[in-house]
């Protein structure tokens, strides 16, 4: 005769997913199972004093997590090597060319391509674009510039670094004026200034700073930024990722900054400076 006995053991899981399968193969030792944020902290806790580890733990974090910009990444890699004691900020590695800037701490490394636009092209399709802007005045505003002025947040539009609350600001401009900021200030730069780049996100960090240098002069500092990363809680996140994956011409993560010199009511145009920054790993 037997017997069987059943037992009860809820605190004991058997089931080990796929997610842990790759942790475990991608552990540096059997010590350091975990994932790659886990992993990292690991290694550099001690680089830190008690009072900073908590923020520290957080910015190491950043590092690895899909919902953060590469740009915050950055931000986050930056923090923690101020954070960082004396003997170990040399840890944290910076690598700037004329063509990749790369940032990296032991295992961590984010790196982007930096491409310079072609200035004579620029400057003759902004200048382009502003004499048709000012044959339309007054009769018709810039249209892009219209919806994206609609569309705006806080600081997406402002002079001398202060918001610009309504269309009725531009009155005070000249005719001429107005022609550069409705042909310069709108999303349609970005796409000139950076030769076609993309990237797959809808949502996007624009900003434009107006302010005049002389009587009839203006100059506008221009700001974009794209990252996959802000659509994380969306449903085509996934999709999002798969594509940047397949195809070499889609970017995880885009920012352009450019300063433009727009002198005597549009007749002559400086692209003063104008960088872009791509990346691509997911």
């Amino acid at each position: 005769m037997s017997s069987s006995v059943a037992l009860s053991t809820p605190q004991i899981n058997p089931h080990i997913s796929a997610g842990d399968l790759e942790n475990i193969k991608g552990a540096s030792d059997r010590d350091h199972v975990g994932n790659p944020a886990t992993r990292l902290w690991d290694k550099i806790v001690d680089w830190f004093c008690g009072t900073d580890r908590v923020t520290a733990k957080k910015l190491a974090f950043d590092l690895y997590s899909p919902g953060v910009t590469d740009q915050n990444k950055v931000k986050a890699f930056e923090q923690l090597r101020e954070l960082a004691g004396a003997n170990y900020q040399d840890n944290f590695k910076v690598y700037d060319s004329s063509h990749y800037r790369s940032y990296s701490v032991l295992d961590f490394k984010l790196e982007f391509d930096v491409r310079s636009p072609d200035e004579d092209r620029v400057e003759a399709n902004l200048k382009n674009d502003i004499m048709l802007e000012g044959v339309k005045i007054p009769e018709q505003q810039g249209l892009q510039f219209q919806k994206d002025f609609d569309r705006r947040q806080e600081r997406t539009f402002t002079f001398d670094s202060k918001p610009i609350e309504d269309m009725s600001f531009f009155d005070q401009f000249s005719p001429q004026e107005r022609a550069t900021i409705f042909a310069v200030c709108h999303q349609g730069l970005f796409p000139l200034l950076s030769d076609a780049v993309m990237c797959m996100s809808n949502n996007q960090d624009m900003r434009f700073d107006i302010s005049k240098p002389g009587p009839d002069d203006l100059r506008i500092e221009a700001y974009m930024e794209k990252d996959i990363s802000m659509d994380f809680d969306g449903p085509f996140f996934e999709e999002q990722q798969q594509q940047v994956a397949d195809y070499d011409g889609v970017k995880k993560s885009l920012k352009i900054e450019a300063v433009i010199n727009v002198w005597r009511g549009g007749q002559e145009v400086d692209l003063v400076s104008a960088e872009v920054l791509s990346q691509n790993e997911v």
